[in-house]
């Protein structure tokens, strides 16, 4: 170590202070590249086995290949292992308890398929042979014998059929409710009759949907056993996870004339791996934004650190120079400064970073559970490489964080350092203010303005690091909306758990019905909606110009045909839809003006681009009269219906209403009132109802089991149901779980935020001692001092908001643009983020303000004028 190197030490352990600061601010930007790498990684790996627990682990599928389609795949360079699925057939369930469920579905796997599906095994053990079976708990409580482990059973397999409108003959699957409508009763046509033993017990599987005909039963394919006509499904397991595996995948096959292949998207996404070039772009460009945010936001905490550290050690550094010390060496001092700093702080940073994400997912694992039912924990995944990177970038940023602070020290001369006239400028236009400043805040604002211009290294350090607070919280926080807007227009918007569909013509029995649906337990919420299809004419003006280009032909005597849905809602449904939006509900119940309530903003897929689109679907006013039409099949023409007014416009959506809809159609809620108008106007709206019933429920599978109860033991049980809770439920997970990493990356980037402002003031205030008590000693009063204070404040503040807030929003269209590549959602600032950040700012400075000079206002005259160090 040279003298250099041990002035720069002694110089830090002099300064206790401003080196704890220093470190602090430092061990607080560390931490949070290491957390925020560390948060991304961990919730990409709890998707990762959640989707896996949910679905299995599997890439890309194969569907219905033979013999030498699947030697090609197990061959191909790319397949790590296979797994071989098969559709046999439907057996009838002896006395099946549930009338939606008559059947029996056989399902076969082959050995690596049990290992990488999720199924949850009981008793007894996975099948081995084509003559074992492994059967769900349900089909034990829903048969007339009750199967154990040991019993063989002998079943007549087949297909479902059904004839369509032409008569001709379709194979029915899985996916698809039992037909039990008249003239389209479906029939089980058996091929062959088989003897199983049941080796195991199983839980109903996760897969297989509420609505499905056939309780799952597995048994085992055998590869060797696999013809030139048996069709299987190959799910496969690729050694590497690459973008290139889409292309690879359909050219496969291409060559071995495989019609349909699938890829298993939903864990795929996970890895980083995407199909769509525009989305990878879209994706790379965000992910180094935020890193640009996180490093820049460090570069200004840590720069600030050095710079006022440089600042006060001008006199030290001109005295080096005058006994000889070369530029060269003075730069090293401050390079050598930051290694010592970053030697203590970087370890420090690591380790706090990453025990404050594991604690923080300590507490928030119970609470993910328990909210969203999800299996998986959240767990810290130590990843060197996301270590190493954090290390680098934190190197890299005291290096640049250090190197303009470096190139003034080795520029300053002797004589400036000792006279400490490089930063402090006296200049008669330098520092002269006009003449409003005074007559508005007073000699104290004044002062305080002309302090800020005299003191130009603190005062850009600061409103720097205001202007860098700002546009960090800004930026940072539109992309979190914009975030959880694309995965609001990506997913289902599905918003209930079970969705009934009531076949009754009869309204009394209908409503029987619901009664008995209602006084069910576990059911929290429930919307009874009656719809039905129509249509109206919208005034070209009203009409977006997307609708116009694609749909110009069609435009009748200056307007443009929508293809409409009237949902009628219960009446307290709909009484409280209406409160909520701040209406009242009897005007919209007037007979002799009716009115309705305008979805005006719907949501769909982009034909072409797979492009997520949410736009207004018309631009029409509130007290416009909209006339309805229906058409009638029968006498081939439109009839028109009672008209209504436009009672309102808005985006909200009463539960099971979804806004997932075309260009050119829109829903319409109107009360019962109204529905019961247009009923007995024309007969021909009650033929054409649609009569639902939403369900929320705390545990819908317990519910489930009870409406199955319900079908069973009541005479009126003509109506369906799905359960819809696993794919609401998977929403719900994705939204959460980027809700909790956005909102904590936005918590983290405030904290480093008031830590670059805190630190920045708080030093500056301390290096400026001297300054205050010169003040004090011509008389200056502790009210007016700390008036002067205030006022500084306040102009730190505005200056800060000047410079800031252009320049984030110019960040926010940036990232709008970005996302626009793949979602397309009219641009909004963050009004509310924009306020937050106002008062924020002058809230932190004048705290921050108020603490440091409080430490000074306890320090004598003589004590502050002797000081050197702090």
């Amino acid at each position: 170590m040279n003298i250099i190197q041990k002035l720069t030490v002694k110089q830090l352990r002099l300064n206790k202070k401003r080196t704890f600061i220093t470190i602090v601010g430092v061990v607080v930007s560390v931490a949070m590249i290491t957390a925020v790498s560390s948060l991304g990684v961990s919730f990409m790996d709890l998707m990762q086995r959640q989707v896996i627990a949910d679905d299995g682990e599997w890439h890309v599928r194969y569907e219905n290949i033979d013999s030498s389609q699947m030697e090609a795949i197990k061959n191909d360079e790319t397949t790590e292992e296979v797994l071989l699925t098969q559709d046999e057939g439907y057996a009838y369930l002896e006395g099946s308890q549930n009338q939606n469920k008559p059947y029996l579905f056989i399902k076969n796997y082959n050995s690596a398929a049990y290992k990488h599906f999720p199924i949850e095994l009981h008793e007894g053990k996975f099948p081995e042979k084509e003559n074992e079976w492994v059967i769900s708990e349900s089909i034990q409580s829903n048969g007339k014998v009750a199967y154990s482990i040991g019993d063989t059973v002998t079943v007549d397999i087949g297909q479902r059929t059904v004839l369509n409108d032409a008569g001709e003959e379709v194979v029915l699957t899985q996916t698809e409710k039992l037909q039990t409508v008249e003239n389209f009763r479906e029939q089980l046509v058996t091929e062959e009759s088989k003897t199983y033993t049941i080796v195991g017990i199983m839980e109903r599987p996760a897969w297989e949907n509420t609505w499905a005909p056939g309780y799952t039963v597995l048994s085992y394919v055998d590869e060797s056993t696999v013809g030139k006509d048996t069709n299987v499904h190959a799910s496969i397991i690729l050694k590497k996870l690459e973008p290139a595996l889409f292309d690879h995948a359909k050219q496969v096959a291409k060559v071995n004339g495989i019609e349909k292949v699938e890829f298993h998207d939903a864990l795929l996404r996970y890895y980083g791996v995407v199909s769509n070039d525009r989305v990878r772009r879209m994706l790379i460009i965000l992910s180094v934004t935020v890193l640009l945010i996180i490093v820049v936001g460090s570069i200004s905490l840590i720069y600030n650190a050095f710079a006022i550290s440089v600042s006060e050690r001008s006199k030290q550094l001109g005295m080096l120079s005058s006994i000889g010390a070369t530029k060269k060496q003075k730069k090293e001092a401050v390079f050598f400064e930051g290694a010592v700093v970053g030697a203590i702080s970087i370890p420090i940073g690591l380790i706090s970073g990453l025990a404050g994400i594991q604690i923080t997912f300590i507490f928030m694992n119970s609470l993910i559970k328990e909210a969203l039912g999800i299996t998986e924990e959240l767990t810290l995944v130590f990843n060197p490489l996301t270590i190493l990177t954090a290390i680098v970038l934190s190197i890299l940023t005291i290096m640049i964080s250090t190197y303009i602070p470096a190139k003034k020290a080795s520029d300053i001369s002797a004589i400036e350092a000792i006279r400490q006239t490089s930063d402090v400028k006296l200049s008669r236009n330098t520092i002269r203010n006009p003449g409003f400043i005074r007559s508005l805040f007073g000699v104290e604002g004044d002062l305080a303005l002309k302090n800020i211009k005299r003191n130009k290294t603190s005062y850009r350090a600061i409103v720097l690091s205001l202007c860098m607070s700002i546009i960090l919280f800004l930026s940072v926080s539109y992309f979190t909306i914009t975030l959880a807007k694309s995965i609001e227009l990506s997913q289902q918007g599905i918003d209930h758990d079970i969705y009934v569909s009531l076949n009754q013509e009869d309204d009394e029995m209908g409503k029987e019905t619901i009664a008995n649906l209602n006084s069910l337990e576990n059911i929290t919420e429930t919307t009874s909606v009656l719809s039905f299809d129509a249509m109206t004419w919208i005034k070209e003006e009203a009409v977006p110009e997307k609708l116009k280009q694609e749909n110009n032909e069609s435009m009748v005597d200056g307007k443009y045909p929508y293809y409409i849905t009237l949902n009628a809602l219960d009446n307290e449904s709909f009484e409280t839809y209406a409160k909520s939006l701040n209406l009242d509900k009897t005007a919209l119940t007037d007979e002799n003006n009716p009115a309705a309530i305008i979805i005006d903003t719907i949501q769909y897929e982009e034909a072409g681009t797979n492009k997520y689109v949410e736009t207004k679907a018309l631009k029409t006013a509130i007290g416009e009269i909209l006339d309805i039409e229906m058409y009638d099949f029968e006498q081939d023409k439109s009839i028109s219906l009672l008209p209504f007014e436009v009672a309102t416009l808005t985006d909200k959506t009463p539960m099971g209403i979804s806004d997932m809809m075309g260009l050119g159609t829109f829903n319409v809620i109107i009360s019962e009132e109204l529905l019961l108008q247009l009923k007995n106007n024309e007969s021909l709206v009650a033929e054409n109802l649609n009569k639902m019933l939403y369900i929320r429920s705390n545990d819908p599978l317990a519910l489930q089991d009870d409406i199955e109860e319900l079908q069973e033991t009541t005479e009126q049980n003509n109506f369906t149901f799905y359960n819809l809770y696993a794919g609401r439920q998977r929403e719900e997970q994705l939204l959460v779980l980027v809700s909790v990493f956005t909102y904590a990356f936005i918590f983290l980037i405030t904290v480093v935020c008031i830590a670059t402002i805190f630190n920045t003031i708080s030093t500056g205030i301390v290096l400026r001692k001297k300054e205050f008590a010169v003040l004090k000693s011509i008389g200056m009063t502790p009210k007016s001092f700390m008036k002067m204070i205030y006022f500084e404040s306040l102009f730190y503040g505005l200056k800060a908001l000047l410079y800031g807030i252009p320049v984030s929003v110019a960040i926010i269209w940036g990232i709008y643009l970005t996302w626009a590549a793949k979602f397309s959602f009219d641009f909004q600032l963050p009004w509310t983020r924009f306020i937050y950040a106002v008062f924020g700012v002058f809230f932190i400075v004048l705290i921050a303000m108020f603490y440091s000079s409080r430490k000074i206002r306890k320090e004598t005259i003589i004590d502050a004028l002797k000081q050197d160090n702090v």
